[in-house]
């Protein structure tokens, strides 16, 4: 009973908000609030477990059970959620550098 429950429960995060919610972040890093997150990542969590469906049994051929599906749809939140890790680190150092440049600048003019 509590296993199946716990399926149920991961199931639901894993089709309805969590591929979603990784690609929300990697589409828009920043300057969104977390509502906007959390509601676009399940409206966007519904396409791609649709669009992993699609691609699974009629694009590759492959037969479409649950494991394949957890496994694709794990593999596409990796995927997005590596992404927005490089993107973050990457706009850090980019907004660090340019202010850096910017306060030199100042210091430097009377």
């Amino acid at each position: 009973m509590i296993i199946s429950s716990l399926r149920v429960i991961f199931g639901l995060l894993l089709t309805l908000l969590i591929p979603g919610l990784a690609l929300t972040l990697a589409l828009f890093p920043t300057n969104t609030s977390r509502t906007e997150k959390i509601a676009l990542g399940a409206v966007l969590s519904i396409a791609l477990t649709l669009l992993t469906a699609l691609t699974l049994d009629l694009g590759l051929g492959v037969d479409f059970t649950a494991e394949n599906m957890i496994i694709s749809l794990t593999a596409l939140t990796i995927i997005f959620t590596i992404i927005w890790l490089i993107q973050t680190t990457w706009l850090r150092d980019k907004t660090t550098k340019a202010y850096d440049k910017i306060t030199k600048k100042w210091k430097k003019s009377p």
